[in-house]
């Protein structure tokens, strides 16, 4: 009994109490939290980092605000640390959940959306999802390095918020505008070389 009460004293002297800590004890409490926080992290699986839908986001942000009161002394460590558990324990079960049940996953995440019918942006769409044309070019020039939607024959936004586009099957015969004399293009693992005039396939070598 005695050792514990010895125990309380000296994590006590190191973490402080409440607000009022020196600057040392903050740095502890900042190592303490972030060695929980891993821990927590890793029993929350990978789901949290790889599919960033807005339930995992808000796990996320949650986790942070719930461990950050932990370290400035706002909220013990028990408490701190046993809100931040029931929220890694609802992730894990609400992920679980949704593996296994269609119709659960998309009332927690939502369904894709395509941006693009018959070749053509759909603008009803494009102001339901509070995105514009020049959004979408933006995403279109880091990706596939052109303005032009041409080529695509979908165009979707993905449940995590990103946008993902997809090319037309003949798109892949069509000339590169950079330079398409010189375009070379690789058909059943034979290189091709366009034709500048006409963008046709030229000799296969």
């Amino acid at each position: 009994m005695e050792s514990m009460q010895v125990l309380a004293e000296v994590m006590r002297g190191l973490l402080g109490e409440g607000d009022d800590l020196a600057w040392w004890q903050a740095g502890v409490r900042a190592a303490v939290v972030f060695a929980g926080t891993w821990a927590l992290l890793r029993l929350a699986g990978r789901r949290a980092f790889g599919q960033k839908s807005s339930f995992d986001l808000c796990i996320v942000l949650l986790l942070g605000a719930v461990l950050s009161r932990a370290v400035v002394g706002a909220t013990s460590f028990p408490a701190a640390f046993a809100a931040a558990l029931v929220l890694v324990l609802l992730h894990r079960a609400v992920g679980w959940l949704s593996s296994r049940s269609p119709g659960f996953d998309r009332a927690t995440g939502g369904d894709a959306l395509d941006l693009m019918r018959a070749g053509e942006l759909d603008g009803e769409r494009l102001r339901g999802a509070m995105l514009t044309e020049e959004d979408l070019k933006a995403n279109l020039r880091a990706t596939l390095q052109t303005d032009s939607f041409d080529d695509l024959s979908r165009v979707v936004l993905e449940r995590d918020g990103k946008v993902t586009f997809v090319r037309a099957r003949d798109a892949g015969q069509a000339v590169p505008p950079r330079s398409a004399t010189a375009a070379v293009a690789r058909g059943n693992g034979v290189p091709v070389r366009a034709s500048g005039a006409s963008g046709a396939s030229g000799t296969t070598r």
